[in-house]
């Protein structure tokens, strides 16, 4: 089983491409047969639901209640938590599997008491199934945790494979080598650094610096610690995770020093930082690769 997760603000788009096929007019539309539309509904969450006199859903009741409950907080651009699974080939689990996964996925992803529809598909090699759900909750509260999605996807299917037992997907084995997701978040994680202690020799004070990483696409959160939140790729680190120099405490120090002072801290930090990728190598061995990284 394979998980793909996006993030999106259109609910109206979303829900007519998981019940409709997309290359299908609004004209088309209206003169399709129930069992001629694309997606079947196989589970519905905290939502309500009417019928057209042909048997089919009637959408706009449904997109509806989803921009509706978007009002209670539009600070949340990006409210739908759109998800799909697909299947190995020739694997035909059925409904009752696909609402089991669906509401564990809830559960474990912060989208339990928020609206959710499960549309499955079978116009592809694949059976697979689209989860579409409101970040939102009744109390206009973001309950989704959507942060490092393909690593937490990726443990999830694993699970399901073993519990309902489902054929394993080779292409989602990120636990098997882990090093692959170390390097993706290394590099964002340096990239990250770098501009904190490039920014660091200009900012004044932590407002400035909140400004600056801002226009790098960084949205800076400060707290009891600090975190960065990289709005293109949408991954939250916490200062904490990218060193000791980076916690809100350290950064507070250098913010206090002299420009000298600092830029002699930035060269340490980045030297340091050379030093230790210096370790990392690559091999090839029975013709697998292997990445090797000190402990």
């Amino acid at each position: 089983m394979i998980g793909k997760a996006s993030l999106g603000s259109y609910a109206k788009g979303l829900i007519e491409y998981c019940y409709y096929d997309k290359h299908v007019s609004a004209k088309m539309r209206q003169r399709l047969d129930e069992q001629d539309v694309r997606g079947e509904l196989v589970y519905i969450q905290n939502l309500g639901i009417k019928m057209h006199a042909d048997g089919k859903l009637d959408l706009n009741y449904l997109i509806n209640q989803f921009t509706n409950n978007h009002m209670q907080n539009t600070n949340l651009k990006k409210f739908m938590w759109h998800q799909s699974f697909t299947f190995a080939p020739d694997e035909k689990p059925g409904n009752e599997t696909i609402a089991e996964i669906s509401t564990e996925f809830a559960k474990e992803f912060g989208l339990e008491q928020n609206q959710m529809l499960v549309f499955k598909h079978e116009d592809s090699a694949n059976l697979h199934f689209h989860i579409v759900a409101n970040r939102i909750n009744s109390n206009g509260k973001n309950t989704s945790k959507h942060f490092h999605n393909y690593a937490r996807t990726g443990e999830f299917c694993r699970r399901m494979e073993q519990r309902l037992e489902l054929v394993q997907a080779p292409e989602m084995r990120i636990n098997k080598l882990p090093e692959l997701e170390n390097v993706l978040t290394d590099k964002q994680h340096l990239k990250l650094k770098s501009s904190i202690d490039h920014l660091l020799n200009t900012a004044a004070s932590i407002d400035e610096l909140k400004m600056k990483l801002l226009s790098q696409g960084y949205k800076t959160y400060v707290g009891r610690g600090i975190a960065f939140y990289n709005m293109r790729k949408n991954v939250k680190i916490k200062g904490s995770h990218l060193g000791r120099s980076y916690s809100l405490a350290s950064i507070e120090k250098r913010l206090a020093q002299t420009p000298e002072s600092r830029l002699k801290s930035s060269y340490s930090n980045s030297k340091k930082g050379r030093k230790n990728r210096a370790w990392g190598f690559k091999c090839q061995f029975l013709g697998r690769m292997t990445y090797f990284s000190p402990k």
